[in-house]
């Protein structure tokens, strides 16, 4: 199984890599098309609303096809429409490239979770999760560090155009390193899957568990995206590869994915849940500071906030709905990706009156507000235990 976790890292990192590209040279990409906040903001959400979108719609493919054919499909794909944005000479033509980049990437995005669950023995399971998500964090920080550092030392386009070329070695990665796993057409599981996907939406605690992920990442993107323009202007005034560097903080999530994973089974998913807001919280205040390496523990306290819930929540909503992990991890997928999608784009209007401040300010609500509806179903169970076991003979 090591062969198959190193190509598993290696294909997740680049593939996810190319979400977050352009979010480290957003003052820059501003600069040279000549942007307001909001068209240069909309690189990010185009992709991550378009993507949340198109999910759905990978759903009746899943059932019918291999998964490892279609994250080839996927990939593909994807690495001419990263070419197309190294090709861009105008703004319009590096959006439409972005809006593609989020109509292949569910075909990678949405059948991973699952595909992960089915080549890996129960046993190791969470092991394969932990895999995911840590791959996922340094994506993260590769697409962001590597965009800086290649714009700041040759140029913009170069950048898109590494990544392509990265896409296409995994490309070939995912082709002869990974397994393909068995096609499953019964109907009996069809139609029990429509029905336990229409009674989530009647469970509060699975509504909770859909909603939480949402506002983290909500929280994540607004303050990735709105930092480097705070971090850009004065008096910080970081250049690219200054503000690529900063996102090397990410590579906590690395590190936390697979103990959070891990402890998850040991204390409990929601203890896990509750200790990632916890930190996104005290992450989210810190950014507020004028000192950089303040600014940066924070980044490195949300990131910790971020992948804490993420490698929880998959795990726990495939234990509240054991027999159809494929669609309700499909759902987790549009509720996530909405939420970041929102997260680049909403506070926008946010940061026009009140700056960074306000955008911390909206933060903070939305993921209070996400957390009161886990927090009373956590109380009351143990309230209920306690009546059950001190009634009376």
């Amino acid at each position: 199984m090591f062969k198959i976790s190193l190509i598993l890292f290696f294909v997740v990192s680049v593939t996810f890599s190319t979400i977050y590209t352009p979010q480290a040279i957003l003052p820059t990409l501003q600069q040279v098309f000549q942007l307001s906040m909001s068209e240069t903001n909309l690189l990010l959400f185009s992709m991550l609303f378009v993507l949340m979108v198109a999910t759905p719609f990978y759903i009746p493919i899943i059932k019918r096809y291999d998964k490892k054919k279609i994250m080839s499909f996927s990939i593909f794909f994807l690495f001419l429409s990263v070419l197309l944005s190294a090709l861009a000479d105008n703004y319009y033509l590096l959006l439409f490239s972005r809006v593609l980049q989020g109509i292949f990437l569910p075909g990678f995005t949405a059948v991973m979770l699952s595909y992960v669950q089915e080549i890996y023995p129960e046993n190791s399971r969470g092991l394969g999760i932990g895999i995911y998500m840590a791959a996922t964090s340094f994506g993260a920080v590769l697409g962001r560090l590597l965009a800086g550092w290649i714009t700041y030392v040759y140029s913009w386009y170069i950048a898109f155009f590494v990544f392509a070329s990265l896409l296409l070695v995994a490309l070939f990665a995912l082709l002869f390193g990974l397994p393909s796993t068995k096609i499953d057409n019964t109907k009996t599981k069809q139609i029990r899957s429509d029905k336990s996907i229409f009674y989530c939406f009647f469970q509060l605690e699975i509504i909770s568990l859909l909603f939480i992920p949402m506002v983290v990442f909500f929280s994540f993107m607004s303050i990735t995206t709105f930092i480097t323009y705070r971090l850009h202007n004065i008096p910080f005034d970081f250049n690219e590869s200054q503000l690529g560097n900063i996102f090397l903080i990410l590579l906590v999530g690395v590190v936390v994915s697979p103990i959070a994973g891990k402890y998850s089974d040991i204390l409990g998913r929601v203890k896990i849940i509750f200790i990632g807001i916890f930190s996104l919280i005290i992450g989210m205040i810190l950014t507020t500071t004028d000192l950089n390496s303040v600014i940066i523990i924070g980044i490195g306290f949300v990131t910790i906030g971020m992948f804490s819930v993420q490698s929880v929540a998959p795990a726990y909503l495939g234990d509240l709905v054991p027999h159809d992990k494929g669609r309700i991890l499909l759902l987790y997928q549009i509720f996530f990706y909405f939420g970041g999608a929102m997260g680049t784009l909403a506070p926008t209007v946010v940061w026009s009156y009140y700056n960074y401040f306000g955008v911390i300010v909206l933060c903070l609500g939305v993921v209070i507000l996400a957390i009161l509806p886990l927090i009373y179903l956590t109380f009351t169970k143990k309230y209920n235990k306690y009546e059950e076991t001190n009634i009376l003979p």
